[in-house]
């Protein structure tokens, strides 16, 4: 393949994976939005939301792994971030799977044990409250990058990319919020806020201005 293509070939790729993490960052708050507030989860309104979320953390994480392959692994800020998304990924797909599926099929088998679901409850907490501090710790590792890079765009990016990161395992660590449905619309707002931002420089081919840095 020639340079010319392979460069064709790459931005296509990183308008492929933009578009992937704006959709899923405009998607994921919507669907939070109409997240169910009842104990054991309204009927199978709880399995298709955390469903639906399901598959926009799946969507997010290759658009965040591409970002990562293209800005480069060998930089060890950009690795370490990947490692840290990663680690968010199964806590969130955890405390996901629990809330949207264990819980609603042991009340709907008509299990009525406080502290089974109390359980439930608190192991949801952990693995979000885990996903939060990890999604966070990756925002700030590639912002160090961004802020590493030439340039107001990729600046501007990393010093949001900081608050986005830290603002909400800040708020999270103080007990400010907790993980239930209020707590994770304003973390996962800020974190779906930076996506986009990721996303739109990545679509507008910015990263390709990044080249040595």
């Amino acid at each position: 393949m020639t340079e010319s293509g392979a460069a064709t070939q790459d931005e296509g790729a990183d308008r492929v994976a933009g578009g992937a993490l704006i959709a899923a960052a405009a998607l994921s708050v919507l669907a939070m939005a109409h997240h169910p507030t009842g104990a054991h989860g309204d009927n199978g309104m709880a399995g298709f939301i955390h469903g639906v979320m399901i598959v926009l953390l799946t969507a997010t994480t290759y658009g965040f792994a591409h970002f990562a392959l293209r800005r480069g692994p060998a930089r060890p800020p950009i690795l370490a971030g990947l490692v840290a998304y990663l680690v968010s990924l199964v806590a969130h797909l955890g405390a996901a799977t629990i809330n949207g599926f264990v819980v609603p099929a042991l009340a709907g088998r008509g299990v009525a044990n406080h502290e089974l679901f109390l359980f439930a409850w608190e192991a949801n907490q952990a693995l979000a409250g885990l996903g939060v501090f990890a999604t966070g710790a990756a925002y700030v590792l590639w912002s160090v990058d961004f802020l590493r890079r030439p340039g107001l765009e990729p600046k501007a990016i990393g010093a949001l990319g900081l608050v986005a990161g830290i603002a909400p395992a800040a708020l999270l660590a103080s007990g400010t919020i907790r993980m239930d449905v209020g707590g994770a619309l304003i973390a996962y707002a800020a974190f779906a806020g930076w996506g986009v931002l990721v996303g739109l420089h990545l679509i507008r081919g910015r990263l390709r201005d990044a080249a040595g840095f």
